[in-house]
Formats: C-alpha cells, structure tokens, sequence
C-alpha cells in the first residue's frame, strides 16, 4: 500500500508546461531587453551594439513568442485550454470573498478561505492580466515596429501604453514567483509546473473543488502508477 505522502494529484499535463516555461523565458528576456531601449542609465551600460542586439532580440520575441505559445496551447492542449479559459471567466462570490481575504494569506497571517476550483480567484486575476496584458503589449508592439504609419502623438501614447503594460505584468510576474517560490503556503504550486503533479494535501487545502472532481474520476498519481482513490481509502 502507498503511503500517504506519496500519492500526488496530476495537475498540468506536459504541453500546459511547456507553453508556460515558454511564456516565462519570453517575459523575462522582453522584459530585460525592453527596459535597455527605455531606460537611459541600463542602455548606457550595454553600448551602442549592446541596444542594437537588444533591440534586434526584443523584436524576435516579441513576434515569435505569441504564435509559439498559442500553437502549443490550441494545437497540444486544446482541451486544458478550453477549460481554463471557461474557468478565469467563470466567476462566483466564493471567488469575490477570496480575493478579499486573499491579502492576509500573501503575506502569511492565518486566515480560511473559501474552496476553490483548479484555478483559485488569485489565478483568474493572473491569467486575465496575462491574457489581456499579452494582447496590449502586442498589439503595441506591432504598432512601434511600424511606427512611420501612425502620428507622432499616436505613438508617443503608444510607447506610454507599451511601458505601462510592461512594468504591470512585471509587478505580476514577481507577485506570482513569490508565491510559487517563497510563501510557505503555496511552494509546492510550482510542482506542478515542473511535474505536473501537486501533493494531495496541498490539492485538498487550495483546490478543494478541483480535488473533489479529481477523486470522483479516479485522477490521482501516486508515482508513476494511477489508483483509485475509493479503493485507497477503503
């Protein structure tokens, strides 16, 4: 028999991880060469070839990154997909109340919250600035790329717009790599980027609901052999 502290909960499957490794390497690598071509004093230290490979860089992800992310997603993974969009646009008042008691917990104070699906009320918040976020630093950025078609006031509240939106999702990025790596009640979250799989226990503390789904259909991994939990527990 298995015990207890080994049984894992299969919560990402392998494409989701890709596409979200991926999004995370593009972020960081726009980010840093982003803020080369905006601030004067990083610029300065890189030269003058340093902000053309900066620039030359930034363009490539920038264009690459969205069409890469969005094949693996809607081609490896429509499903997942589907589902996790139909959950971040899903909202109900458990998910209003966890957002209001959601700050205690960020910063460590003992609080219960409301059970949540696969995707906590914090999660949606994150995806929906991703999503929408990734849309307006897209769109922006195409509109810098060809610039000599709009007014110079058009993209002066372009690069405004652009800079904003980089430096919101930056606020979020750490935010979310707080939680996944230092607060001690949600590290094991990055498991399941990594794996694929969350502890039991952390499935039943932080996605009640999603765990509830979980052990009606028998989706519980313990190692690398799938059980049924009815009979685990009998």
């Amino acid at each position: 028999m298995s015990k207890k502290g080994n049984v894992r909960i299969k919560r990402f499957n392998l494409a989701e991880r890709v596409a979200h490794w991926s999004q995370a390497f593009a972020f960081v690598v726009l980010f840093l060469t982003g803020s080369a071509l905006i601030f004067r004093g990083y610029g300065a230290l890189l030269g003058a070839e340093g902000l053309r490979i900066a620039g030359m860089i930034h363009r490539i992800i920038g264009v690459s990154f969205p069409i890469i992310i969005l094949a693996i997603l809607l081609l490896l993974t429509p499903k997942t997909t589907k589902e996790w969009l139909r959950s971040v646009f899903s909202w109900n008042m458990s998910d209003i109340k966890f957002l209001a008691l959601f700050p205690k917990e960020f910063f460590g104070l003992k609080v219960k919250l409301p059970a949540q699906g696969k995707f906590n009320a914090g999660e949606k918040i994150n995806s929906l600035i991703t999503i929408f976020g990734s849309m307006l630093m897209v769109i922006t950025g195409w509109m810098l790329i060809l610039q000599d078609r709009f007014s110079p006031s058009v993209i002066a509240w372009v690069h405004l717009l652009h800079a904003s939106g980089a430096l919101l999702m930056g606020a979020v990025i750490i935010a979310h790599a707080y939680l996944a790596l230092g607060h001690p009640g949600s590290r094991e979250a990055i498991n399941g980027m990594i794996s694929g799989t969350v502890s039991e226990k952390f499935a039943k503390e932080h996605h009640e609901l999603w765990y509830n789904e979980v052990k009606d259909t028998n989706r519980v991994v313990v190692g690398e052999e799938v059980q049924d939990l009815k009979e685990r527990e009998a």
